[in-house]
């Protein structure tokens, strides 16, 4: 199993966390039609990827956290914290035997000690930085977050108007946040970014 998040660092629109579980088989033949880490693929390849990964995966789940829970989080305990609680909702769903491989946001020894500490039975997990690149399942559960994540977005934006990637840097996010009505739900009030342009 490959767990990795899509959206931690945007303002906009919500974090995905995703889990995806491979065999041989499935993960060679993934990686030869050309499975890579998400940022790596064209929105395109990555569409054509999910629909791929979702026919040849033993297992597959998302969760989706909206910037509501994310800013309590924030507030109270920091994203990595939400991170693992969500992680080990994943690990904890799947009632099969599989290694685990989470791209970690940290000292990789510190996070399996975290996991370890929410999960309901004793899994073999293995934490890693770069392990969406290095690992096929986590490349898989990385496009899964992704792909996820995206599709929510284009939503979003045909109710809200283009407001862009959902990026502080990108312009067209600044713009929006400048000039938004309210605080509509897919805001993460407690970003720095928020808090700068909602007053102007």
């Amino acid at each position: 199993m490959g767990i990795d998040e899509a959206g931690r660092g945007p303002v906009l629109g919500p974090m995905v966390v995703a889990g995806v579980v491979l065999n041989e088989q499935s993960s060679q033949k993934l990686v030869a039609l050309g499975l890579k880490d998400s940022k790596k693929l064209s929105p395109k390849k990555r569409q054509i990827m999910f629909e791929l990964i979702k026919t040849e995966a033993l297992w597959t789940k998302a969760i989706v956290i909206w910037p509501k829970e994310i800013d309590i989080s924030v507030k109270s305990h920091g994203l990595n914290q939400l991170e693992r609680d969500k992680f080990a909702e994943i690990i904890n769903s799947y009632q099969g035997t599989a290694k685990i491989i989470i791209d970690s946001p940290q000292t990789p020894a510190v996070f399996t000690a975290m996991i370890n500490e929410k999960l309901n039975s004793v899994r073999d997990v293995l934490c890693s930085f770069k392990a969406d690149t290095l690992y096929p399942e986590v490349s898989a559960a990385s496009v899964v977050a992704k792909f996820t994540r995206d599709s929510i977005i284009e939503e979003l934006k045909t109710e809200f108007g283009d407001f862009g990637s959902g990026y502080p840097s990108d312009p067209k996010t600044r713009a929006f946040l400048s000039t938004m009505k309210g605080v509509p739900h897919f805001v993460r009030t407690s970003w720095k970014t928020y808090s700068e342009l909602s007053l102007l």
